[in-house]
């Protein structure tokens, strides 16, 4: 399982309309809107692919300016431990 922290900014006054539409996402978690222009939310995906996959379905919904990774934990996906990686 990966999770990932996600911050996007919107065109001002369009915030809640595009967490609706990411909130419809399979995966995608919204947590907090603010000043109307400001989403966090978080996907939880199977791999890392599927966590990318997710976050670029973002870029078409109108009114998404920036989309920031903040954080990503993916201890349990599966190429990663085929690295060898400690933990």
């Amino acid at each position: 399982m990966v999770i990932s922290g996600i911050f996007i900014e919107t065109i001002p006054g369009r915030a809640n309309k595009a967490a609706a539409l990411l909130g419809e996402i399979n995966g995608v978690e919204v947590h907090h809107i603010e000043e109307d222009y400001k989403i966090i939310l978080t996907i939880e995906a199977e791999s890392i692919n599927r966590s990318y996959e997710i976050a670029e379905s973002f870029k078409p919904i109108e009114g998404i300016l920036t989309i920031c990774l903040a954080y990503s934990n993916f201890e349990e996906e599966p190429a990663y431990q085929k690295a060898g990686v400690p933990r």
